[in-house]
């Protein structure tokens, strides 16, 4: 960025320079000079325009490019800051607010690199060379330019910084509760609507939107204000070195050169300053967004590296095992499932099977002990891929059919997607598809049945090329006959693998059942 500091102070200068000749060359041509005069000056000016273009061209490519770098290796950095999370800590990642951090904030602190940063940069380098070069035209200039100067560079932006930062960080924070807000209506707007309390929740978010255009005033005010100092003071640089070059013109007869000079220089010496103060107003929404996104990438992740394991699954062993997202609910549980064999998992509603399949699956931590292979599970990494499992919404892509059974195992074919189908009994579907498995599906692609869906997910995992099988209520709120047929299909396919079934009813034909309880 240091670079692209200087290109966009050069690009300012650029500008100051081809200003100040052109008054040089206006007034020059006045006196009628020998030509070679106005030669020089005739250069002069066309090296300021082309230098001015290619100073901003050049400081555009090496800033932005500079940015985009900071921005990928952010987004990298917190794309994978969360996947090396567990479940458990990232599920505060579907707010609104958590949402708006990754997508919105991330964007917004980069661009206070372009909008801020280098602005200011490039202000106070093209300004103090401008009052440099009035210095060269007439010492007596920095006596109004250097004042002007200090006041324009850094003691109203200090200023507006105490006034309107707090300001704009206030309405930042507005608007991220005004995105939860609209998040949790939209998401409940149906009950809402069924049960009377739909003006509640409007009220609710036009109060917000009240209180949010009532600060945005606040710093309106605030910019009209300092905006209003900050041309008075650009307004008293161009009146007092025009009275600078009258009265100099009067008692010492300078040059007419140098009087145009100086009644030019300041209508654009501040010209980096004008550019700089209208995202100066708003800096306290970057600044607030930077400050979200360093909490972000703060927060500790919870994985830790492990032994691989390089052999087959043979054997799952739980000891006093229990899972939970936060506080502890489950009783412990113990079982011992090996190759070969099916075990199902009962339970009431709440007793944490889909719980325990979580930690199973190494997304959520355990207490007690898990064994894989006589290991404990903890202490091992790289599972994902030999313990597979479907949860109870699983998600079908909006991509084609054939994309969406890809995902478990990118290697099989398409006879292989086939067979998997025809074992959750979707083959017949799939005569329906005029593209067949280069059919779109998904939310936005072609609508498919809650139990259709069920089905794909297990097609899904079935094609998985792993050693242990996790189904959690594969057959739940399908007519008996399907799943009776599905019980035994499924459990034909995973013949030699760990099976691990978790359900409220059926699959009568298992090696082991675990009942949980709370």
């Amino acid at each position: 960025m240091l670079l692209a500091y200087f290109l966009g102070a050069f690009a300012f200068i650029g500008g100051i320079g081809l200003t100040i000749s052109s008054a040089w060359l206006i007034t020059m041509a006045a006196s009628h000079p020998p030509i070679l005069t106005l030669s020089v000056a005739i250069v002069m000016v066309r090296f300021f325009g082309i230098f001015r273009s290619a100073a901003r061209y050049t400081e555009r490519l090496v800033s932005h490019k500079t940015v985009f770098a900071r921005l990928t290796k952010l987004r990298v950095g917190i794309y994978s800051n969360i996947a090396s999370r567990s479940i458990a800590a990232s599920r505060s990642l579907s707010s609104g607010t958590a949402v708006k951090t990754i997508v919105d904030d991330v964007e917004r602190a980069q661009e206070y690199q372009l909008r801020i940063k280098l602005p200011h940069a490039t202000a106070v380098i093209s300004v103090l060379t401008g009052a440099l070069l009035g210095f060269w035209i007439h010492p007596q200039s920095l006596t109004i330019t250097f004042p002007a100067s200090v006041m324009l560079l850094f003691i109203v932006p200090k200023l507006i910084k105490n006034k309107s930062e707090h300001i704009a960080r206030d309405i930042e924070g507005s608007e991220n509760s005004y995105t939860q807000l609209i998040q949790t209506s939209v998401q409940g707007v149906a009950e809402a609507a069924i049960y009377g309390y739909l003006d509640e929740n409007l009220d609710a978010s036009q109060t917000e939107e009240k209180e949010i255009r009532a600060k945005e005033e606040n710093l309106l005010k605030s910019i009209f204000g300092y905006s209003t100092l900050t041309n008075l003071l650009i307004a008293g640089c161009v009146v007092g070195l025009s009275l600078l070059a009258y009265s100099l013109a009067e008692t010492q007869a300078i040059p007419p050169v140098q009087v145009s000079m100086l009644i030019f220089l300041p209508l654009v010496i501040f010209e980096a300053v004008t550019a700089w103060y209208p995202n100066l107003f708003t800096a306290g929404k970057l600044l607030k967004s930077q400050h979200s996104v360093d909490n972000l990438m703060q927060q500790s992740t919870e994985v830790q590296q492990g032994r691989q394991l390089s052999e087959e699954i043979s054997s799952i062993k739980a000891v006093a095992a229990r899972v939970a997202w936060d506080v502890d609910f489950m009783r412990p549980v113990d079982f011992d499932v090996k190759a070969g064999e099916l075990l199902v998992i009962r339970g009431r509603s709440g007793s944490g099977k889909s719980t325990l399949a979580m930690g199973l699956l190494s997304l959520l931590a355990y207490k007690g002990s898990i064994q894989v292979n006589n290991q404990e599970l903890c202490s091992l990494s790289g599972n994902g891929g030999r313990i597979v499992g479907t949860v109870q919404r699983s998600h079908i892509f909006n991509t084609s059919l054939r994309e969406n059974m890809k995902i478990a195992n990118q290697n099989v074919t398409d006879e292989q997607i086939l067979a998997a189908l025809e074992c959750v009994e979707l083959d017949g579907l799939l005569r329906e598809f005029e593209s067949g498995l280069d059919t779109i599906i998904g939310d936005f692609g072609r609508v498919i049945s809650g139990g259709e869906a069920k089905r794909l997910a297990i097609a899904r995992v079935l094609l998985a090329d792993a050693d242990v099988y996790i189904l959690d209520e594969p057959t739940e709120h399908l007519d008996a006959a399907l799943a009776r047929r599905l019980e035994i299909s499924i459990s034909k396919w995973l013949d030699h693998k760990i099976a691990i079934v978790i359900t409220h009813s059926g699959w009568l034909d298992c090696d082991k059942t675990l009942t949980m309880a709370r």
